[in-house]
């Protein structure tokens, strides 16, 4: 089957297109035959090799965080799936595997899709709807408090900012003059044209401010941030809380180095009376089944920027790199695919 993979980290984003075997599944696995596949941030950083602190991959890898397909077999043990269902997934970020004409992966990464939405619009909803979820259980923002997310417009804000307003907050976004259309769609409260306004001068006494813009802009998202706000950071870096809630999953020696890593972004916090936390968003078929009647019943539709066929892979991953994408960057699996490879 076609897939695609890179066989070492790359600065310049280079991969192969390749011709793997068909996965053979597990009993606890499923088997899908992908429609589309989501593009996202967090692949140039795999790429990179700027998550290695947190994924160990073995090469080649085979791309790929999100995907929406068909069920096309079931593992003896796996009960919850059976062969036709449409589903969606974010497989493990370690092992990824979502550009690829077929995806094993446990069952329990899986569910259903919304029966309201299309292929397209599931792939376009699991790294980004994990990642609020999320984000949430560790800022437990209350009604009516004020959000901020900077560069809120794009794959993750898409779905960011509806279900920031369905549960009652009060959100702002800022981007491009040409994203005020998507902001206002979404339904953000205010939005501010970066180009034109710098928003630590105009924001103030803020409650949670998501930060999806790295290291740069820590010190001014925490100028809007009143005291005793909270930001919690998909880029910037880990630090000590973000080791000591996934005790499980890091050794000692990584939770040091995580401690080491934030010690500048948690002193700065704290010196301003606030919190600073870290997100790496983790796989959760059961999440994704939680929020699925959200999309259903919210009949919120997520944004999708382009959808590029499979051997334009290469300009949808440079698009991403580049940032201004209003909306969700997707893959057609089937398009420009041999199906007799």
């Amino acid at each position: 089957m076609k897939a695609i993979q890179i066989s070492h980290y790359t600065q310049d984003l280079d991969f192969q297109y390749t011709n793997i075997p068909k996965p053979q599944i597990k009993p606890n696995e499923i088997l899908i035959k992908g429609k589309y596949a989501g593009v996202d941030p967090h692949l140039i950083l795999a790429m990179t090799g700027k998550v290695k602190l947190f994924d160990h991959y073995d090469f080649p890898l085979t791309l790929g965080n999100e995907l929406a397909g068909v069920v096309a077999e079931v593992g003896a043990a796996v009960s919850d799936f059976q062969v036709g269902d449409k589903v969606y997934t974010m497989p493990p970020l370690n092992t990824m595997g979502a550009f690829a004409e077929y995806l094993a992966v446990e069952a329990q990464y899986v569910a259903k899709m919304p029966e309201n939405l299309s292929f397209q619009e599931a792939a376009a909803i699991p790294l980004s709807a994990l990642t609020i979820r999320q984000a949430f259980d560790i800022l437990r923002p209350l009604p009516d408090k004020r959000l901020f997310i900077p560069g809120g417009t794009g794959g993750f804000g898409q779905i960011a900012v509806p279900y920031a307003k369905a549960l009652g907050l009060r959100v702002t976004v800022s981007g491009g003059p040409v994203a005020r259309a998507t902001a206002t769609y979404l339904g953000a409260d205010q939005f501010i044209n970066y180009e034109t306004t710098d928003y630590s001068d105009i924001l103030q006494d803020y409650d949670y401010v998501i930060d999806t813009r790295g290291a740069d802009e820590f010190k001014k998202e925490l100028a809007i941030l009143y005291f005793g706000g909270h930001l919690l950071s998909l880029n910037a870096g880990p630090n000590a809380r973000f080791g000591q809630r996934h005790r499980a999953s890091f050794s000692a020696g990584k939770r040091f180095i995580f401690r080491l890593a934030g010690s500048s972004f948690d002193r700065q916090a704290k010196k301003q009376g606030e919190t600073y936390d870290f997100l790496y968003v983790a796989p959760s078929g059961q999440q994704l089944r939680e929020l699925t009647p959200y999309f259903e019943q919210s009949q919120i539709k997520p944004v999708i920027d382009t959808v590029y066929p499979f051997d334009q892979a290469k300009t949808a991953i440079d698009r991403v790199k580049v940032g201004h994408n209003q909306g969700k960057i997707l893959l057609d699996l089937e398009a420009d695919l041999d199906t007799n490879s």
